[in-house]
């Protein structure tokens, strides 16, 4: 028996420990209490209120055309600090969509309250979509980091919760960060092999909307730009998958 051989070699330590490294820090960072007082808050006068959130109360006044979330992560709800999970409601109105996007911090596990709801994940390793038409209690998961997006094309509204693995899972939407971050057109162009036009109608599109017009002013006139909006979709996914890679 020779012990020298079965010994681990500085390498192999190493790796090991770096191993583990990245799986700690995959999750929110393990705190050393209980739960985390926000800077500026007072211990002594916490009461049950400080542990409580309303916010995903169904708001009845918003419009049903409409994709709508509403959140409860740290910057909602700071109880949440430190405790590696929020939540979001989602509300889909019919033929509305959640834009492709990643969630950069955490996992989501998407549990159906009012279906059905179609929802796909792209796999950035080959380029694959992975989609699936889900109904009323079914669940589905999207793994850190991955393209994924949801989309109601029934008649009715669809409604669904979803849990992250991070008190600040954090949303990156593609479309937004594509269009509204100021890349240069020429660089879109290129990458998704459209256009100037398409660019800029593109860009008009998800512009956040001007404000009404006075009652004496003319109405501004319709632009077209909507309906590009499905024929890129799939350029999206795919220019997303090739940043990914």
């Amino acid at each position: 028996y020779n012990s020298a051989k079965m010994a681990p070699s500085p390498l192999i330590t190493l790796l090991v420990l770096l191993g583990v490294a990245f799986v700690a820090h995959a999750s929110d960072p393990d705190i050393l209490t209980d739960f985390v007082v926000p800077p500026g808050a007072n211990a002594s006068v916490l009461d049950g209120a400080f542990f409580t959130y309303t916010g995903l109360i169904a708001d009845n006044s918003a419009n049903p055309a409409k994709f709508t979330v509403s959140k409860a992560t740290a910057a909602e709800f700071p109880a949440l600090l430190g405790q590696s999970v929020s939540y979001a409601a989602l509300v889909f109105g019919p033929g509305t969509v959640n834009p492709p996007h990643v969630h950069p911090r955490a996992s989501e596990l998407l549990y159906v309250v009012q279906g059905p709801l179609m929802v796909g994940l792209v796999d950035e390793t080959k380029n694959e979509l992975y989609a699936q038409t889900l109904q009323t209690g079914d669940m589905f998961v999207f793994p850190k980091g991955m393209v994924h997006f949801q989309f109601n094309g029934g008649e009715h509204m669809a409604r669904a919760f979803s849990a992250f693995g991070s008190a600040s899972p954090g949303t990156v939407s593609l479309p937004v960060t594509l269009f509204e971050s100021g890349i240069p057109d020429a660089i879109l162009e290129k990458s998704l092999h459209v256009d100037e036009a398409t660019v800029h109608a593109l860009e008009h599109d998800l512009a956040p909307p001007a404000p009404a017009p006075a009652p004496d002013s003319p109405p501004a006139p319709k632009n077209g730009a909507a309906s590009l909006v499905p024929a890129c979709f799939s350029l999206l996914v795919g220019f997303a998958a090739a940043l990914l890679l």
